[in-house]
């Protein structure tokens, strides 16, 4: 697994990773922006964002990238 950028200035996952659908790209885009957003709106604390940025949520984009990269375009998702 690649490493990624996220937080509220990463660049979007679709290019980040190319190789992702249109749809799991935006999922994660969302994700991103939602970790963030409840961070900012003190829903969660900023152990537990530490928490799901590096832990949690790289599990869920290495799913997704590994998916990706194993399914043959023409049959993506």
């Amino acid at each position: 697994m690649d490493t990624f950028e996220q937080g509220w200035a990463a660049r979007p996952f679709k290019e980040q990773f190319p190789e992702l659908s249109d749809e799991d790209a935006a999922h994660l885009d969302q994700l991103n922006h939602s970790i963030t957003n409840m961070l900012l709106a003190d829903l969660i604390t900023s152990t537990q964002a530490q928490a799901i940025r590096m832990k949690r949520f790289p599990k869920i984009v290495s799913r997704l990238v590994t998916l990706a990269r194993k399914t043959p375009k023409e049959t993506k998702r």
